[in-house]
C-alpha cells in the first residue's frame, strides 16, 4: 500500500516537474517573427497579428464583448502598443484580462499576473468626480523583437454605448488580421455605418443575425502631411442601437430626432432657478437692449460666477446637473453649464437650445444620415432673428458667440422641445480666419534693424494668441518670443489688446531689435522683405501618394510692412512681383520703393478643402513658390 502511494506520489511530481515543459510552456509558434509576411515589416515599427472583436448582445439592454490584441513589436517607436488600459465604470464592467509575452520565435517568455494589473481611478486635473477606474498594464519589457498578446472580456450595462471597429493602428503599424463580429438576437435591428470597406452581408440564423467585418495583410503606413482624419480614409465601422436604455431612462437612435428626444429627457426638470437669481438676472438686462446684447450679458454673468469642473458618472456623464445646484456650487462641467445658461436665458425670455457636438481641432466626417452617440461635448444655440449665435459655456475668457476650432465647422445636435435636429456649426472664411500684420522696420548701422510692429489676429487664430492675456508676465513674454522667427532678436516691449466682441481680434503690437538681420557683400547689403511669416513648410515631392490631400480650414494673411532706408543706401534690385492663383489658394507680392522707404505687400490665401491625391505635388508646388517668394530679397548698395 505504502508503496503504491509512494510511486503514485513520484508520478505526480515528476507531472508537475514536467508541467512547465508542456502545459505551462504553451508556445506559440505561429507569432514567431520569420510567420511574418514580408510585405508587412516594410517600413513598420509593429505589426498587430490579431486584433478580433466580438460584441455578442446578450438582453435587450446587455451586451459583452471580447477582444484578442496580439502585437509584434518591432522597434521603440511602438512600445506604446505594449501597454493596455481599459476604463470601466457601472455602465462597462471588465471582467477578465489575460496577458502573455513571447520572444521573436513566438517562445513564452512570461504570463501577466493579477497584481500587475493595476487598478486606479480616472479622475484627472479638471475633474471634480467620476466613478471612472482604469485597468492598466506596462509589461515595461524591452528586447526587442517582441510579441504580446492580450485577450480581455468587457460587460456592456447599456447599449447607448456600441464598439466601433476601425482598420487602422497607426502610422508605421501593419495589419496582420482585424476583425469585428457583431451577434444579435434575429429580432434586434441592429444598425451599422461601414466606410471604406467590404459591405458585409449579415449571415441571418433561426434565432440570431451574425455580422463580419475583416481586413487582412494591411502594410504599415509611413504619414503624409496634409492627410485627412482617419475616420475619413480607413476601413471603419460603427454600430448603433436602435432601442435602449441609460440608468432607467427608455430612448430611441433610429434618426436625429429621436436622439435628440432622448438627450431631452435627460434635462427634464433641471431648469429651475432660485428666484433671487432670477431677479438679479433680470436687473441687469434691459428690456430695450438688442437680442444679442442680452445674450451677450446673461453669458458672461454665467462665466464671471462659475468655473469649469468635469463630472463622469454613469448617467451622470450624460446627464447635466440641475441649474439650481449651479448656482448653488458655483461649477459645473460642459454639460451643466450649458443647461444653466440655457436656463438663464429662459429666465429673461430667450430661447436657446442644449447641443451635443464631437469637439476637437481635429475635424472627423459626421455621418449626418446615420444617427449615432459619438459626441464628447455640450454647446448652447441661440437662435436670434438672421442668425444664430452659439456660445462654448465651459470658457471664461471667450466671447459670446466666438466659435474657436474646438467646435467650428462641424455638426451638432440641437435637443428641442419636439426632438433633435443635426446643423451644421459656422466655418470661418478665409478673410474671417486671418492674420494682419503691419509694421514699420528701420535698418541701423551694422546690418540691425529697429522693429514696430502690430499683428492682429481674428477668426480661429484668435483663440490661437488671446490665451496670453491669461498667463503670467514670465510665460507671456516667452511665449511672444518663441513666436517670432526673426534670427539674433531682442524683444524690446510688447503690448497685447482684446477687442472682445462677437467676432472678435486680437492685437500683438512689438517692438524689437535685431542684430545681423541684412547680410553685407562688397557695397551691397541683402534685405529680406518678408520680416514675420515666411513659409517655409514646403512638404517633401511625393512619388507614391496615399491618401488624398486635405485643407482643414480656409486662412489667408495680409501683411504691409514699411521700411526706412539709410540715406547712404539706395535700391538697386526688388524682388520681381509674385502673383499665384490656383485652385489651393492664392498668393500675392510686391514691393515699392519711394523716398528713402521700401514698402512691402504680401496676401497668402489657403483654401480649405479635399483634393485628390494624384494633385498633392501640384499642391507642393503652390506652396514651393510662395516659399520661394517670401524668401526673396532686396539688394541695397552703399553710394559710398
Amino acid at each position: 500500500m505504502m508503496q503504491r502511494v509512494f510511486k503514485n506520489t513520484l508520478l505526480i511530481i515528476g507531472a508537475i516537474i514536467l508541467l512547465p515543459c508542456t502545459m505551462l510552456a504553451k508556445d506559440a509558434p505561429q507569432y514567431a517573427i520569420d510567420k511574418i509576411p514580408q510585405e508587412l515589416l516594410k517600413n513598420a515599427n509593429a505589426v498587430v497579428r490579431h486584433n478580433d472583436v466580438v460584441f455578442e448582445l446578450i438582453s435587450e439592454n446587455k451586451g459583452k464583448k471580447t477582444t484578442k490584441y496580439t502585437v509584434t513589436i518591432l522597434k521603440e517607436g511602438a512600445i506604446d502598443l505594449s501597454i493596455l488600459s481599459l476604463n470601466y465604470d457601472k455602465l462597462f464592467n471588465v471582467d477578465k484580462i489575460e496577458g502573455v509575452i513571447y520572444d521573436s520565435n513566438g517562445k513564452r517568455i512570461k504570463k501577466i499576473k493579477n497584481d500587475e494589473i493595476q487598478d486606479y481611478s480616472a479622475i484627472s486635473g479638471s475633474t471634480l468626480f467620476t466613478d471612472g477606474r482604469i485597468k492598466h498594464i506596462d509589461p515595461e519589457y524591452y528586447s526587442y523583437p517582441f510579441t504580446i498578446e492580450y485577450t480581455y472580456t468587457e460587460s456592456y450595462n447599456t447599449l447607448f454605448f456600441l464598439p466601433k471597429w476601425i482598420g487602422f493602428e497607426g502610422y508605421n503599424i501593419s495589419i496582420e488580421h482585424s476583425s469585428l463580429k457583431a451577434i444579435v438576437p434575429s429580432t434586434y435591428n441592429l444598425r451599422y455605418l461601414e466606410k471604406n470597406t467590404k459591405p458585409c452581408q449579415p449571415e441571418r440564423q433561426s434565432d440570431k443575425t451574425i455580422y463580419n467585418w475583416s481586413i487582412e495583410n494591411v502594410k504599415a503606413e509611413n504619414y503624409e502631411p496634409l492627410s485627412p482624419n482617419y475616420r475619413n480614409v480607413h476601413p471603419i465601422v460603427f454600430l448603433a442601437a436602435s432601442d435602449f436604455e441609460l440608468d432607467g431612462i427608455k430612448g430611441n437612435m433610429e434618426s436625429w430626432n429621436n436622439l435628440g428626444s432622448f438627450m431631452g429627457q435627460l434635462l427634464e426638470g433641471r431648469d429651475e432657478l432660485p428666484e433671487e437669481t432670477i431677479q438679479e438676472i433680470n436687473s441687469i438686462i434691459s428690456q430695450d437692449e438688442a437680442k444679442e446684447e442680452k445674450i451677450k450679458k446673461v453669458y458672461q454673468y454665467s462665466q464671471k460666477k462659475n468655473r469649469y469642473i468635469s463630472i463622469q458618472e454613469g448617467v451622470g456623464g450624460w446627464q447635466p446637473f440641475p441649474a439650481e445646484t449651479v448656482d448653488r456650487l458655483s461649477y459645473g462641467d460642459c454639460k451643466a453649464l450649458s443647461n444653466y445658461t440655457k436656463a438663464l436665458l429662459k429666465s429673461v425670455g430667450i430661447e436657446s437650445y442644449y447641443s451635443r457636438i464631437y469637439a476637437g481641432s481635429s475635424l472627423p466626417s459626421a455621418p449626418i444620415n446615420f444617427s449615432m452617440n459619438d459626441f464628447n461635448h455640450v454647446i448652447l444655440c441661440v437662435p436670434c432673428d438672421k442668425d444664430t449665435i452659439w456660445l462654448e459655456c465651459t470658457s471664461s475668457e471667450s466671447p459670446a458667440g466666438y466659435m474657436s476650432d474646438f467646435t467650428d465647422d462641424r455638426f451638432a445636435l440641437i435637443v428641442k422641445d419636439n426632438g433633435g435636429e443635426f446643423v451644421k456649426t459656422p466655418a470661418y472664411s478665409a478673410e474671417e480666419n486671418r492674420q494682419t500684420t503691419t509694421g514699420t522696420v528701420k535698418i541701423t548701422g551694422n546690418n540691425a534693424i529697429s522693429v514696430d510692429a502690430q499683428l492682429v489676429y481674428s477668426g480661429a487664430t484668435y483663440g490661437d494668441e488671446s490665451y496670453l492675456l491669461h498667463r503670467d508676465e514670465t510665460d507671456r513674454r516667452k511665449k511672444i518670443i518663441n513666436s517670432i522667427s526673426i534670427p539674433n532678436f531682442k524683444l524690446t516691449d510688447y503690448q497685447l489688446e482684446d477687442n472682445a466682441n462677437r467676432k472678435p481680434s486680437f492685437t500683438k503690437k512689438v517692438q524689437l531689435e535685431a542684430t545681423n538681420y541684412c547680410t553685407s557683400m562688397g557695397k551691397r547689403t541683402m534685405l529680406k522683405l518678408n520680416v514675420f511669416n515666411i513659409f517655409n513648410s514646403v512638404p517633401r515631392y511625393a512619388r507614391n501618394r496615399k491618401n488624398p490631400v486635405y485643407v482643414q480650414r480656409n486662412y489667408s494673411e495680409c501683411d504691409t510692412i514699411t521700411f526706412e532706408v539709410p540715406t547712404e543706401l539706395t535700391v538697386e534690385a526688388l524682388p520681381k512681383e509674385t502673383t499665384l492663383d490656383t485652385k489651393y489658394g492664392k498668393y500675392q507680392s510686391h514691393a515699392i520703393a519711394k523716398e528713402g522707404q521700401i514698402t512691402y505687400y504680401r496676401y497668402f490665401e489657403i483654401n480649405k478643402g479635399t483634393y485628390p491625391k494624384e494633385e498633392f505635388n501640384d499642391f507642393r508646388e503652390f506652396l514651393e513658390n510662395v516659399s520661394i517668394a517670401d524668401n526673396a530679397k532686396t539688394v541695397l548698395i552703399s553710394e559710398t
